[in-house]
């Protein structure tokens, strides 16, 4: 008889030991496995089917009827969770709402407070992962939002049903309500996207315009000021301030700005630096686009010279306050930007709205003037552009060339068949008409050096252009060894022919250049 006693006794303890609970407050649980309840109703919901349960606080985890393996400290913590297991939730009202939802972690103040998504048993082979909160209102509103990180006061606090989103930092992705795929890292960082997917931000403020697919590195990168209503997708910005847009001018999609105060201004743009960058370059040229396979409808209306001749090169320098102004930096920060700033530095140019008035008056066909796309966008030069119309120019200036040699050649055949044509009796001789076939050109005039025998009655130099027409005709009064100037004021700069006749006789032709 002793010994049956002594050995119930013994089960009794070993029983006590596997199944041992804690209970300790008004309305606290009594039953489950392994339990530890401290509060007033402290898993008062508890059955004999929940295990590993560890609840302190005033009606922490009150309605865990089934759940096991949770953990909540603070009160109201847990408190809704009904089947949920393997839920950490540390802080008042920590995950308050949650009935049935697995593996969540919350850590902070009314973290994961709303959150009561259905997990449907898959355990453990889940397509979802649980989310995770940590601070003060962290995923404070989701609901059925799964596989979300909060780290951070206010972060993700208006978390509704969004997925996979990741955000550190004071009030990151605050606003966000069902977007998902979205990384957020820094305090307010993406705090004003509600639905934009895809995006991510690294660095205070980084990222305050709602979109999706947008990537901003930098503190206050792709930054609006004012009312958080701007819209835009697909925009990429690396740098402090870089991507700085200005409320009303920031719907903008697809756009790069790379570097301190970068700033895109229209949609599908890139920008590289600030005003006070001199230098922009690599060791080798920038390429561009030009594979026959993908041109179509080639035409060859290219302007060429008279498009060139209009154009006005021009020396200046860039008031650089004044354009930061038009870009709309705020005037704090062209403070600081302004010393960094290099002294004044003159370059060479043109303007703009003079090129675009030579495109439209003369309907020329020339892509090399970006146009503002909106009250914010500045007018811009691509210079690349300009060497086409310059190898058209140079094409048009070759093919005149051959033009004045080819009628040069002519014109000189004609003089000579025109002496050739002569009678023999009538020609003068070499020895009796010496002619300087060399003219000597100085700046704004040219002589000529002729001699004429004493016995010429009449002799006159005959100046012709190119094309064969007379310019001038210059009578020649002295005789012997005589010198012809000829002044800048009569003949312009320029290439011409000249022949001397003497008494009605054609004695010589040379060519006449005017400098």
């Amino acid at each position: 008889m002793k010994k049956t006693l002594l050995f119930l006794m013994l089960l009794q303890g070993v029983s006590i030991l596997i199944h041992a609970q804690t209970h300790y407050g008004s309305a606290a649980g009594t039953l489950g496995v392994n339990h530890s309840y401290f509060g007033n109703y402290a898993g008062n919901a508890s059955t004999n089917s929940s295990s590993y349960n560890s609840f302190f606080g005033a009606y922490c985890g009150r309605n865990t009827a089934t759940g096991y393996s949770n953990t909540a400290a603070g009160s109201y913590a847990l408190n809704s969770n009904t089947e949920g297991f393997y839920n950490t939730a540390v802080g008042f009202q920590a995950l308050r709402y949650n009935t049935n939802n697995d593996f969540s972690v919350a850590v902070g103040s009314q973290a994961l407070y709303s959150s009561n998504y259905t997990s449907g048993g898959c355990f453990p082979y889940c397509y979802f992962g649980p989310n995770t909160a940590n601070g003060y209102r962290a995923l404070y509103a989701t609901t059925e939002g799964i596989s979300n990180t909060a780290t951070g006061s206010l972060a993700l606090r208006y978390n509704a049903t969004g997925t996979y989103n990741v955000a550190t930092g004071f009030k990151a992705l605050y606003n966000n309500t069902t977007a998902d795929y979205n990384a957020a890292t820094g305090a307010h960082a993406m705090e004003a996207n509600t639905t934009g997917e895809r995006n991510s931000a690294y660095g205070a403020r980084a990222l305050s315009i709602s979109g999706s697919q947008n990537s901003a590195f930098g503190f206050q990168a792709l930054y609006s000021e004012g009312p958080n209503s701007c819209t835009g997708s697909n925009n990429t910005s690396f740098g402090a301030y870089a991507g700085f847009t200005q409320q009303g001018s920031c719907d903008l999609n697809n756009t790069t700005a790379l570097g301190y105060l970068a700033t895109a201004t229209a949609s599908d743009q890139v920008r590289i630096g600030n005003s006070a960058v001199t230098s922009i370059g690599g060791q080798v040229s920038w390429s561009i686009l030009s594979d026959g396979r993908f041109k179509k409808d080639l035409k060859n209306d290219v302007s060429g010279l008279d498009f060139i001749n209009q154009l006005n090169p021009v020396s200046y320098t860039l008031d650089k306050d004044a354009f930061d102004k038009f870009l709309g930096i705020p005037d704090s920060l062209q403070i600081k930007h302004t010393e960094t700033k290099k002294p004044l530095q003159y370059q060479i140019g043109f303007v703009a709205q003079e090129v675009e008035a030579v495109i439209k008056k003369s309907g020329y066909v020339f892509s090399g003037v970006e146009t503002p796309q909106n009250e914010r966008d500045p007018y811009t030069i691509r210079y690349a552009e300009f060497v086409v119309p310059l190898v058209k120019a140079v094409q048009e200036l070759s093919v005149i060339a051959d033009a004045r040699q080819k009628e040069i050649v002519e014109l000189k055949e004609t003089l000579h068949n025109y002496m050739e044509d002569i009678p023999v009796g009538e020609k003068q001789s070499s020895d009796t008409a010496p002619f300087q076939k060399n003219a000597h050109s100085f700046s704004g005039s040219t002589e000529i050096h002729i001699e004429l025998p004493d016995v010429t009655a009449q002799a006159h130099l005959i100046i012709y252009n190119l094309e064969g027409k007379e310019i001038k005709g210059i009578q020649v009064h002295e005789r012997g060894n005589t010198t012809i100037k000829i002044s800048g004021k009569d003949l312009s700069p320029g290439m011409y022919l000249y022949a001397l006749i003497a008494d009605g006789k054609v004695l010589a032709t040379n060519e006449l250049t005017m400098k």
